[in-house]
C-alpha cells in the first residue's frame, strides 16, 4: 500500500538543531536564517515516497521468527515484536534532491552541505512518522496497538535484512529506492523498518530497544547518512555512546 503523499508536513527545527550540534543553545541569527533557507530548499527538492504491507508473524524461538518470507534471528527485535500476530513492513524516502542539494553545496558551501544533511535526516524522521501514523490509524480501526518502529541496523536486527525488506517489498520499483551490494540506500535519506501490532491485552515490546512513534535515523551512522534507523527518543535508546543523543 503507498503511503498518502504530503508537502505539507513539517521539518522539526529542533532535531535539525540538535543534529547540528547544538545542546540547548540558541543558534545565530545568521546561522537560523541559513537553515530556514535550507528547509525551504530541501522541501522544494524533495519527492516523499513510502509504502507498507501487513505480514503475518510467526515464532520459531526466543530470538527467531519470521515476518512474511522473511526470517530473522535478533533478540532485540523478538522483544519489540513478542505479542504480535502481524507486523507492517514499510519503506520510505524523501527523494534524491537532498543528494543533489547536498553534493552541489560540498563543492562550494560546506556550511550549507552540513545543514542539508541535518535538515534531511529530521525530513525523513517526521515523515517516517507520517506513515507510522496512517499505520497506527488502520491497526486502530480493527482494535490493535502498534509497536515501535524497528529498522535494520539497530540493536541486534542486522544491516543485511535489507535486502529481505527490499525483496518483500519491491522498493525500487515502487518508491525508487535502490540498494547497493554494501547495503547504502539510494536516496540516502530513505528508510525501512518493521511494526508490529498486536491486541491491547498482548505482551507488549516496552522493554525492546525503540519507542512508540518515533524512530528513524537515530542512530550516529543512520542520520549522517540516511541508512540504518533506530529511536530517536533519548529516554529509551540504549546507544548511549551516540553523538545526537539528548541529555536531560
Amino acid at each position: 500500500m503507498l503511503s498518502s503523499l504530503s508537502k505539507d508536513i513539517d521539518i522539526n527545527r529542533r532535531e535539525v538543531y540538535r543534529y547540528l550540534g547544538y545542546k540547548g543553545e540558541a543558534p545565530s541569527d545568521e546561522v537560523a536564517t541559513k537553515v530556514e533557507a535550507c528547509i525551504e530548499a530541501v522541501k522544494e527538492a524533495s519527492e516523499l515516497r513510502g509504502m507498507y504491507e501487513a505480514y503475518p508473524v510467526s515464532f520459531h524461538g526466543d530470538d527467531c521468527f519470521s515476518v512474511g518470507d522473511i526470517i530473522v534471528k535478533s533478540s532485540d527485535l523478538a522483544r519489540n515484536l513478542r505479542g504480535c500476530m502481524d507486523a507492517f513492513v514499510m519503506g520510505a524516502t524523501i527523494g534524491v534532491g537532498i543528494d543533489r542539494l547536498i553534493a552541489r553545496a560540498e563543492i562550494t558551501d560546506m556550511a550549507s552541505a552540513a545543514i542539508y544533511q541535518a535538515v534531511g535526516a529530521a525530513y525523513i524522521e517526521d515523515y517516517c512518522d507520517h506513515v507510522n501514523d496512517e499505520i497506527k490509524a488502520l491497526a486502530e480501526k480493527q482494535g490493535l496497538v502498534t509497536r515501535p518502529r524497528f529498522s535494520p541496523g539497530y540493536g541486534d536486527f542486522g544491516l543485511e535484512y535489507q535486502r529481505e525488506i527490499f525483496n518483500l517489498l519491491n522498493l525500487p520499483k515502487h518508491v525508487g529506492v535502490s540498494l547497493s551490494e554494501s547495503l547504502m540506500m539510494t536516496p540516502s535519506k530513505s528508510v525501512t523498518a518493521i511494526i508490529g501490532v498486536a491486541s491491547e491485552g498482548a505482551p507488549d515490546g516496552s522493554h525492546a530497544a525503540g519507542t512508540e512513534d518515533s524512530t528513524t535515523a537515530g542512530a550516529a551512522e543512520s542520520t549522517a547518512a540516511g541508512t540504518a534507523a533506530g529511536t530517536h527518543n533519548c529516554n529509551s535508546c540504549n546507544m548511549t555512546n551516540c553523538p545526537f543523543r539528548e541529555v536531560e
